[in-house]
């Protein structure tokens, strides 16, 4: 058995049993680089833009809240871009087999940490809107070590957190709607694509 399909079930297995997964190296590191290289190019081009909370006509910057960078994944992909969402289907039509969640499309941008930048406590699902069902995370940042801070620290039930150190290569997914978290601080620039497997929104009756 391939490892990629392993890990696959490793986290579906994960998913069912605690609500959240993380795994290491889940990104090949030729990936990686050629992720990072993307981006870096996304940022000479000017492309990447101050992120803000909220959607539609709530969506607004406050960086009180969140202080990073994002560049949207648009319709014209790299051969890198390509090969990173081919992977997520994978994740994608594994979840949908396994949890029938009725997920259809993966929005994911690049998102870029100043050193000391963060993101404070919140909730990924919309307050108005349920179709985002799966956050995924997947870290670029090559030799990081735990002095480094930046962690994604992820609220579990009774005040319970758990810390991940966002290195090149690791990957978390957990349920939108049950799992607060927040960016901690960190000393040195800190790359990742973020993302959520959405449904398709409800139709008034």
């Amino acid at each position: 058995m391939q490892q990629s399909q392993k890990m696959l079930e490793k986290i579906i297995a994960e998913l069912q049993q605690q609500g959240w997964s993380v795994q290491k190296n889940f990104i090949p590191a030729d990936l990686v680089k050629q992720l990072n290289e993307t981006l870096q190019s996304l940022r000479q081009q000017g492309k990447l833009q101050q992120a803000g909370i909220g959607r539609r006509a709530d969506y607004h910057i406050e960086q009180s809240i969140r202080s990073d960078q994002i560049s949207w994944f648009e319709d014209e992909l790299n051969p890198a871009q390509r090969q990173y969402m081919e992977q997520m289907e994978q994740l994608k039509q594994a979840v949908n087999q396994h949890f029938f969640l009725g997920l259809f499309e993966l929005e994911v941008h690049f998102a870029l940490y100043a050193p000391s930048a963060y993101y404070k406590r919140h909730l990924d699902q919309h307050r108005d809107q349920d179709t985002r069902q799966l956050t995924i995370i997947t870290y670029l940042n090559e030799n990081w070590l735990a002095e480094d801070g930046g962690a994604l620290q992820l609220y579990l039930p009774g005040e319970q957190t758990i810390k991940v150190l966002p290195e090149a290569g690791t990957f978390v997914c957990f349920f939108s709607a049950e799992y607060e978290h927040e960016v901690l601080p960190a000393k040195r620039e800190r790359a990742s694509l973020t993302g959520w497997f959405r449904k398709r929104p409800e139709l008034p009756l």
